[in-house]
This record gives structure tokens, sequence and C-alpha cells, in this order.
């Protein structure tokens, strides 16, 4: 293999990626190397590159890879094979010293870090170099198999947005039970995939957009996966559209995919007595919740950050099984320097991908 590959680059924050040559990333003992495959682009790349996450520059972006393993390091374990195909997820190598790792270690039942709470993690595409490029590094307890029925192209938002959603609603258990009212606010990438994911879990499902393009997406799925109700939250009568569809006992769950803070106190609003809430969003501002329902009704926020490998894994069998997509947009490599604008772009819908190896 060559000793150089082609890559995209943050030269300077909020300019434009810089197409370039940079030397292949190094297998360690430890490592997989990745062939990368397609690399989606999502709003947390955007912050990204505006400088909200500060790092060291050059940087290569994206944390949403799927591809093919090319070389396994002498002392990694596990069943990886060379030419598995796989997906990334961005959080990696866990020091295994720190509270967060000692507090999952002592929790676990499974001998495999989570990274997602190391003090010392690194991260693929936020601060460490990520997927817009030919190659790249991949830790074998943060990588997990793509199903065969799964393309690479609908892989690589699912290591992101798809674990988001993913994550999200499975802290919706044990307090909501299968058939309760789930409604998912804010029909984008990631709220189309957990729109999905709620109805194959076993929930009743609501989509609530304010936005025209919102709402049609929401119905852009497979016809036994269709939200049971579409609401738009501009309407004057969309909490009684609710009420009515919920018997009058409100939401069971809310998973909120959206910045706005209006939009998540609104949701925290909808549930019913001991309802759970799952923002996903991070506002500048502070979040508003009305303290006195929270109390005197139980209801419940959690917190959900992306999700784990074994998390991960049992996405992709719900996704085979259950033929669960995204709505994508796939562009070539030579593309990237412009896709912000047409992620910016008001008819942008879904997720984009760009297509790196053929």
């Amino acid at each position: 293999m060559a000793a150089q590959m082609k890559a995209a680059q943050i030269i300077e924050f909020d300019k434009p990626y810089q197409l370039c040559e940079t030397p292949k990333p190094i297998c360690g003992e430890n490592d997989l190397l990745v062939q990368v495959y397609a690399a989606g682009f999502c709003h947390s790349d955007l912050q990204v590159l505006k400088g909200q996450f500060p790092a060291s520059l050059p940087m290569i972006p994206s944390h949403e890879p799927a591809g093919k393993i090319v070389q396994i390091g002498a002392q990694v374990q596990g069943s990886w094979k060379f030419g598995d195909r796989v997906g990334i997820l961005n959080f990696k190598n866990a020091c295994r010293q720190c509270v967060g790792c000692q507090q999952h270690m002592r929790r676990s039942t499974r001998n495999r870090t989570d990274p997602r709470f190391c003090e010392k993690r690194q991260m693929a595409g936020f601060k460490h170099d990520g997927a817009f490029a030919e190659y790249m590094l991949a830790d074998p307890d943060t990588t997990v198999h793509l199903p065969e029925g799964v393309s690479f192209h609908q892989g690589a938002p699912l290591m992101c947005a798809g674990a988001t959603a993913w994550g999200a609603l499975r802290k919706l258990k044990p307090e909501v039970d299968n058939g309760e009212a789930v409604a998912i606010v804010g029909i984008g990438g990631v709220g189309h995939l957990a729109l999905q994911f709620a109805k194959a879990m076993g929930f009743r499902t609501v989509a609530i957009d304010n936005r025209e393009e919102g709402r049609q997406l929401a119905q852009e799925v497979a016809e036994h996966l269709k939200p049971d109700l579409v609401v738009n939250s501009a309407a004057s009568n969309a909490d009684e559209q609710i009420l009515e569809f919920t018997l009058g006992e409100g939401l069971g769950g809310v998973v909120v995919c959206t910045d706005s803070v209006a939009a998540n106190t609104w949701s925290l609003q909808q549930l019913g007595n001991k309802g759970v809430m799952v923002p996903l969003g991070l506002p500048e501002d502070k979040w508003q919740f009305d303290s006195e329902a929270m109390v005197f009704r139980e209801l419940v926020i959690k917190g959900s950050y992306v999700s784990s490998a074994q998390e991960a894994e049992l996405m992709f069998k719900v996704v085979a099984e259950e033929k669960i997509t995204s709505h994508l947009t796939v562009l070539n490599f030579d593309q990237i320097p412009s896709l912000v604008d047409r992620y910016l772009h008001k008819s942008m819908k879904g997720r984009l991908v760009i297509q790196i190896a053929e």
C-alpha cells in the first residue's frame, strides 16, 4: 500500500475543507487499519469546523465511517479478519485507569472498554483525525461488524446519527412499555432514524415537526415503520391531537432531536405522568424546564451519549431485520469542499454521505 493517502482537512476554523495528500496512518499493535468506503457528515461536524470543539490543526474531520479492515495489530484480540466490513464509533483508546474507565469495568459484565466516559479518550473527527480519508485507525473496542444487508453508504450515518437515536430510545426503558406512545420531535437525519427505531421497538409513534419538510420525511420509510401520527407542533391544536391519540394520558416518552429550547420546553409538557424525555440537542442557551411538572407528575429527563459498541451491535441487528434506512444524499470525495453549502441549503433532508472508495 502507498505511504500517502488522499484526505480532506480542516486547515483553519470556519474555512472550507482542503483536499490534500497526507501520510497514511501506521497500524499499531492494538489498532485496526480500516479502508474507508463511506463517511457521513452531521451537525457536529459543522460545529467542529466552526471551532466549537477546539482541536489541533490540521485535522481530518468526520466521525461516521464505514469500510473494510485491511490490517490488524499484533495484539488485537477477537474475531476480526482481513476484509471484514465494519463501522467505527468515534470514541477510542480508553486509558483503563481513570475514574470513568474504572466505573465502566466495575459495572460491565463484558471484557470490552467503553471510551465514551474515559477522561483521556480520543475522539475521531473532533480532536483527532477522522474519516474524510482513504484510511483511518480504529479501536477494536469501538468497532462493529456491518451486516451484509447494510451498505457502506447506509452504515456510515448509523455510527453517529443512528447510534445517537438508538441510545436515546433505549433510555426510555424500563419506564416506558411497548405499546405506549413515544414522540420524536424534530425529523431530520437523527429524527428520521429514531422514528423507525421506535416503531421497530414496539412503540406507538408520533412524528412532530413544525417544518413541512420534516413531516414529509417522516413518511419516507418502509410501510411497517411509518408513524402512527404526524403533528405540526406549530398548529394551534397540536396539544389536543396528542391528547386525543393517547386517550388523554399524554405521551409515555419523547426524544427531542433539536437544539431549540422552546421545542424542548414544549415537549416536556406533552408527557403523561411518569413520562420520560431524552433531549439530544446542545443549545447555546440553558434548558428551561417546568420544575413543578417534573416534581408533581414525576417526569424524568435522561441524558444520552451516543451508544456503546454493544448497543450499536444490537442496533445493526434491528437495522438489518427491519430494513431501516436513512434518506441519503451521496457526494464524491472531490465535492467535500462544498458540502457545507449543500448541508445548509433549505432543500437538504436526511443525511449527507461522502463516497471515499469505489
